[in-house]
């Protein structure tokens, strides 16, 4: 397989390579992209084809579910099944941002995605690039980090480039990213809700 590379500005990440990129996508191809901490993978999050191929290529243990961006809240409503008052202050406070919120996923999420849980964990990035796929695309996009599992996370596209080259279709060079710490990951099927990891955004106890 050959990898391609586009190079696309951060700060006008509008057209023809936003659609390449999008295209690939909606094809059932994987991708690597910019997010506001690292580089992502990202897949359509409703081809269970292509999902099934990202956990191929990350070397993914079936039971680990897998992060999706959303571009809105209106699309937050087709994948999780529920959203309790206190998700919507979460994401009144945290979204667009570093901060993957867990929900109780709707039957539109498969069981690939949510590792079987039932859960599905989704955020909103900060990112130009990521909005930009997950708006044009007009489905959830994956957003587990572009690493192989249990490998340390990438924010280098060039590094991107050199661990899947020959294993993913397309990479999104918008340049280094900040690299700096993961996003927050919180749960609201419990409560009170329960903090999973800590991360860039700090929750008050």
């Amino acid at each position: 397989m050959n990898t391609r590379v586009i190079k696309v500005n951060p700060f006008d990440p509008e057209g023809e390579l936003i659609r390449e990129a999008t295209r690939t996508l909606g094809d059932g191809g994987v991708i690597g992209y910019p997010t506001e901490t690292v580089y992502g993978l990202g897949a359509d999050a409703y081809n269970e084809e292509a999902l099934e191929r990202l956990f191929t290529i990350k070397g993914r243990e079936k039971d680990k579910p897998i992060s999706i961006l959303v571009p809105s809240t209106k699309m937050l409503e087709e994948v999780a099944s529920r959203i309790p008052l206190v998700a919507l202050n979460l994401i009144r406070d945290h979204w667009p941002g570093a901060l993957t919120i867990i929900f109780e996923a709707s039957k539109r999420c498969s069981p690939v995605l949510t590792g079987d849980s039932g859960k599905i964990g989704v955020r909103i990035s900060p990112h130009p690039i990521a909005r930009q796929l997950a708006e044009a695309l007009n489905r959830p996009i994956t957003s587990t980090s572009a690493n192989l599992s249990g490998m340390p996370s990438l924010a280098d596209p060039d590094e991107v480039y050199r661990i899947f080259r020959g294993r993913i279709d397309l990479i999104v060079d918008g340049g280094k990213t900040a690299g700096e710490g993961e996003s927050t990951i919180i749960d609201v099927t419990v409560s009170p809700p329960r903090v999973l990891r800590e991360g860039l955004v700090k929750l008050k106890g």
